[in-house]
């Protein structure tokens, strides 16, 4: 048993409390509350003095592909720089390009999801919602990855859209005691049959599952009017052109309603172009939503609108994207950046609720993103070098730069990173 005492710990469900402690035992949160309490209840346990510091959960990335975490790497060495102002489907063409000219394999992609987990576990992120398109290394995403893998499905083939429904099989027989789903890409790439086939074969699994929904406006002008730059460009490009001969004239959601998409275990992602109504059938399907701001912008997608999400009680969670179309797999940047994205429609503890027991309960999670008996000892601490008054302590985790103040962060009771080994190594 352990006890961990700290100038701050801020549990997210309760206000923070100052001179704290918090006692942990077999992987779990046995008490939180004063120091001067605890240390007295708990005379038995390890004392760990972490000082001036700030204690809070380990964050809930809800949306990441960490296997494109060198992207920015594979990039230069082919000579694609970055547009100044890019397109969303210019992006994705650019995506592809890279990939095929700097040859990305198996080793690459295994490679790049390390350093892209390396990255989330350093900026205080303990749970993560990835989705994984390669097949090569799925014993170390089971054996590594805190959180949830979801397997992706894309395709227009029938043959290659089954074979990916097969790898998750395999996941599921080979590592049953890790976290899986499946990750339907979005109605712009996935015809109406796979997408419902694909919403009854997680159905009948009771497999949670993620989807990337209106994320930007060509992907609207090209499912709702059949035209724009998918249609010129996109699909010709990736070998999808005869598939277009069946116009949609419908907007995505009401594609992933009709597919059976909305559901409670359903995370869906980006959201930038729902409207209002749209929105209401999301909260009535009790689905959540994952903003990721910060892509949103580089791409110019747009704004999500978070204050209707808001109104109708959408569950929201925090994602970053991955490297290709952000600059870090930072939680806290992402905050940081939101609070004026979006134009003050969330405040800091709106945030910080999102960007732990938002993202815990947007992925089903009851015993993680907060600090209370019972859930599981999944933790960060900060080290900043000044703190604040205990009343502007949310504002302050809210501001830039709070990314290099993480020292150290506990998953299940376990160190999984700690800055003063990784230094001295």
């Amino acid at each position: 048993m352990k006890l961990y005492r700290c100038r701050y710990i801020l549990p997210i469900h309760t206000d923070a409390i100052e001179d704290a402690a918090l006692v942990v035992d077999q992987g779990r949160i046995v008490a939180v509350g004063p120091a001067s309490e605890l240390t007295t209840r708990y005379t038995k346990a390890e004392v760990v003095n972490l000082g001036d510091s700030i204690l809070l959960p380990a964050f809930v990335n809800a949306h990441t592909h960490l296997e494109l975490s060198d992207f920015p790497q594979w990039a230069a060495e082919v000579s694609s720089p970055e547009p100044t102002q890019a397109s969303f489907t210019s992006w994705l063409l650019r995506l592809i390009r890279v990939k095929i000219a700097r040859r990305v394999n198996g080793d690459d992609s295994r490679a790049s999801w390390l350093n892209g987990l390396r990255q989330s576990l350093r900026s205080g992120s303990g749970v993560i919602a990835d989705i994984l398109s390669e097949s090569g290394f799925y014993t170390t995403v089971a054996e590594q990855l805190p959180g949830r893998c979801y397997i992706e499905v894309l395709g227009h083939d029938p043959v290659r859209v089954h074979h990916q429904w097969q790898n998750l099989d395999h996941c599921l027989e080979h590592w049953p005691t890790s976290q899986w789903g499946a990750a339907p890409h979005a109605p712009y790439t996935l015809s109406d049959d796979l997408l419902e086939q694909s919403y009854r074969y997680t159905s009948c699994r009771h497999l949670p599952t993620t989807v990337h929904v209106a994320e930007s406006h060509d992907e609207i002008e090209f499912m709702h009017q059949h035209r724009g730059p998918m249609v010129d460009e996109f699909y010709p490009f990736v070998g999808w052109a005869p598939f277009l001969d069946k116009p949609r004239h419908q907007r995505p959601l009401p594609c992933l309603e009709k597919a059976g998409a909305l559901r409670p275990d359903t995370l869906l992602v980006h959201g930038v172009h729902l409207n209002r109504d749209e929105i209401r059938t999301v909260a009535q399907s009790d689905s959540s939503m994952v903003l990721c701001p910060r892509s949103n912008a580089r791409l110019n997608c747009g704004v999500a609108p978070v204050a209707d999400y808001l109104a109708q009680g959408v569950t929201l969670a925090l994602g970053t994207d991955s490297l290709a179309s952000n600059d870090s797999l930072s939680i806290w940047d992402e905050m940081a950046f939101a609070r004026n994205w979006f134009n003050g429609d969330l405040s800091a503890k709106q945030l910080l609720y999102m960007a732990t027991m938002g993202g815990a309960k947007a992925m089903g999670l009851d015993d993680v993103g907060c600090l209370a008996p019972g859930c599981r000892a999944t933790f960060q601490l900060l080290e900043p070098e000044q703190l604040p008054d205990l009343d502007q302590l949310s504002a302050f985790l809210c501001h830039a730069q709070r990314t290099n103040d993480v020292t150290l962060v506990v998953i299940d009771g376990h160190i999984r990173y700690d800055r003063s080994i990784e230094e001295g190594a």
